[in-house]
C-alpha cells in the first residue's frame, strides 16, 4: 500500500496533490490511499463544505507502508509518525528542499507556481482524467497557489492545467473571488487557526526558521485591528519552536503588495536588508507580493554569506 500525503494542516495545493494523486495511482492499477494529517487549512474546508467533496483524514497504523510526498521535500514537511526510508517519491515546486534527506525517494522538483500543476500534467499525460471532485480541488490549488495567476512563479504550464481542469471540473468563473473572500474572513478564533494552519519551521544554513504566511484580501485593515494578538501568537510560535528567526508574510490579494511582521530582534536585523521593503519598528511595507519562497531564498543567501 502507497499512501500520498502532505505536510500537516495543509492548504489546498498540498490538500489537493495528495488527494488526487491516489487517484491516478489507482488509475494506474496501483494499491494506494491519500491520508491527510492535521486540520486543513480554512479555504480547503470552504471548498470541501461549499461543493459537497468528502474529506479525507489520517490512516493508522503507518509503519508498514510505503509514502509520496506531495507539496513538500523536507523533513519539517513529513507528518508525524512516517520516516524518510519511507518516502519512495517527492513532488514539489520549491527552490528549498531536502531530498537528500529521503535516500529511497525519486523526486520531481518544477519551479511552477502550484504543486497541482504538477499532479494536472500527470494525469493528462497518463491519459486519465481526474474525477470532477478532485478536478475542482486541483483547480483550486492552482488558482490559490498563484493567487489567481498574479504571483511571479505562475507559468503558461499552471494556465494550461487550470483551463483543462476547469473544463472537466465545471467550475464557476469566480471560483478565485470565492476562495479568497472565504479565507480573508479571520473573525473571532479563525484568524489563530489561520495563522497556526500555515506555519512552518525550517532549517535553513544550520538555523531554524519560523514562518506564517497570510493570503488575504486587506491585511492592513487586520493588523491595525488586531496587531497586539498577532505579535503575540507569531512570537509565542518563534519562541516554542526554537527558531533563530521568525517572520509573519500577509500577502494582500487585491493591490498585490505584503507586509512582513518580525517575531524578534534577530529576525527584524536580518531584513534590515530586504529590498524593497519599508520599515516602522518591526512591520515592513512592501510594494511588491513578496512570496515566502521568496523570503526563504533571500534569507538561504544571506545567512551563506555570513
Amino acid at each position: 500500500m502507497t499512501i500520498t500525503t502532505t505536510y500537516e494542516g495543509p492548504d489546498l495545493d498540498g490538500y489537493s496533490c495528495a488527494v488526487a494523486y491516489a487517484e491516478l495511482l489507482r488509475a494506474q492499477g496501483k494499491e494506494a490511499k491519500a491520508a491527510i494529517f492535521g486540520e486543513p487549512q480554512l479555504e480547503v474546508q470552504w471548498i470541501l463544505s461549499k461543493f459537497g467533496i468528502s474529506p479525507i483524514g489520517p490512516i493508522s497504523p503507518i509503519g508498514s507502508i510505503t509514502a509520496v510526498l506531495l507539496d513538500t521535500s523536507d523533513l519539517e514537511g513529513l507528518p508525524k509518525g512516517f520516516s524518510p526510508e519511507q518516502v519512495v517519491e517527492i513532488i514539489d515546486h520549491r527552490k528549498l528542499t531536502q531530498l537528500e534527506a529521503f535516500p529511497n525517494a525519486k523526486s520531481q522538483v518544477e519551479l511552477v507556481g502550484a504543486a497541482a500543476t504538477l499532479v494536472a500534467e500527470r494525469f493528462k499525460k497518463a491519459g486519465v482524467e481526474p474525477s470532477r471532485g478532485n478536478a475542482l480541488l486541483l483547480l483550486g490549488g492552482i488558482i490559490s497557489n498563484t493567487q489567481s495567476f498574479t504571483h511571479p512563479q505562475v507559468s503558461d504550464r499552471d494556465r494550461d492545467m487550470a483551463a483543462w481542469l476547469k473544463e472537466i471540473s465545471q467550475a464557476p468563473d469566480d471560483l478565485a473571488q470565492r476562495v479568497f473572500t472565504a479565507k480573508s474572513d479571520l473573525s473571532g478564533e479563525r484568524l489563530a487557526q489561520a495563522l497556526d494552519g500555515d506555519s512552518k519551521v525550517l532549517v535553513i544554513q544550520g538555523k531554524r526558521v519560523a514562518t506564517m504566511q497570510l493570503e488575504i484580501y486587506n491585511p492592513e485593515h487586520l493588523i491595525a485591528e488586531r496587531r497586539e494578538e498577532i505579535e503575540s501568537i507569531l512570537s509565542t510560535f518563534t519562541q516554542t519552536e526554537g527558531a533563530d528567526y521568525g517572520y509573519l508574510n500577509m500577502k494582500n490579494l487585491e493591490k498585490g503588495t505584503s507586509l512582513i511582521l518580525c517575531g524578534n530582534k534577530a529576525t527584524r536585523l536580518l531584513f534590515a536588508s530586504l529590498s524593497g521593503v519599508t520599515w516602522e519598528g518591526n512591520l515592513g511595507y512592501s510594494t511588491e507580493r513578496t512570496l515566502r519562497k521568496q523570503i526563504n531564498a533571500w534569507i538561504d543567501d544571506q545567512l551563506a554569506r555570513t
